[in-house]
């Protein structure tokens, strides 16, 4: 089901390096900019993700978006890997909207993009990921295990499919995020788990602080769940006030 915005919204397409077209939609007209980054079996008009992004648009102007393989875009989910050029083009669009400061703020699936993307292409003048994991593989969790059962079969696509979801037939494994993400530096990170998060462990987001060069934030809650089931109108407000303060601009509320 799509939520219908409520604040002001303009719709825009983009087009990836490899030629896929992706949908998305910018809300706002503050001069700062976010471009957020939905999880896997997410896209940008399901119900949290439009909320947290009309919350982020009292602050930012959000270029919300659906990744490859999902919602009204074209292509197939990566989960992770080739979305960096999904967000390399919306942040792009960013700019060419001629704004001076964009932070890419994505979550689960989204934060792997997020994380990658800014530490292999470059460009966001900030990242906040959240619910984000730091590897590939070694997640003993139910959730985990679930989702890589609907990513390895034939069946488990076909029910994707079902719920607007195509998964590309082999997913390969390029650098994880703990990886890289000392490469993001400069530019400032934000990690932000849940400690009950269902599906990576706290010592995912421990793993990428540990090797994230400065500056580096982590906030880690004890009710927030995974992802979305964290996203409040207060997580928004206090993500743009980390991101007013750490660029120097002063508080508009």
């Amino acid at each position: 089901m799509s939520h219908r915005f409520v604040v002001p919204a303009a719709p825009f397409v983009v087009h990836t390096s490899d030629g896929l077209q992706l949908s998305g939609t910018r809300l706002g007209d503050a001069d700062p900019a976010v471009v957020v980054c939905h999880g896997f079996s997410g896209w940008h008009t399901k119900t949290r993700t439009a909320l947290l992004a009309e919350a982020l648009a009292a602050w930012c102007t959000v270029y919300a978006f659906d990744f490859r393989g999902h919602g009204a875009s074209e292509g197939e989910t990566t989960f992770g890997g080739l979305e960096v050029r999904d967000v390399d083009a919306v942040l792009a669009e960013a700019r060419r909207d001629r704004h001076r400061l964009v932070a890419s703020v994505g979550w689960s699936m989204g934060g792997v993009a997020a994380v990658r993307h800014a530490a292999l292409c470059g460009g966001p003048d900030a990242v906040v990921a959240i619910s984000t994991p730091a590897r590939w593989d070694g997640h003993a969790s139910t959730a985990v295990r679930r989702m890589s059962w609907v990513a390895a079969s034939a069946r488990g696509r076909r029910v994707a499919r079902a719920f607007g979801v195509r998964i590309a037939p082999t997913i390969e494994r390029p650098e994880s995020p703990e990886d890289v993400v000392d490469r993001i530096a400069p530019a400032p990170i934000l990690i932000v788990h849940g400690r009950d998060d269902h599906y990576f462990d706290e010592e995912e987001a421990w793993r990428l602080y540990r090797r994230a060069g400065e500056p580096k934030t982590l906030w880690l809650a004890s009710r927030f769940g995974h992802a979305e089931d964290g996203f409040t109108d207060e997580l928004a407000e206090r993500i743009a006030r980390h991101l007013y303060r750490t660029w120097g601009l002063p508080w508009p509320g």
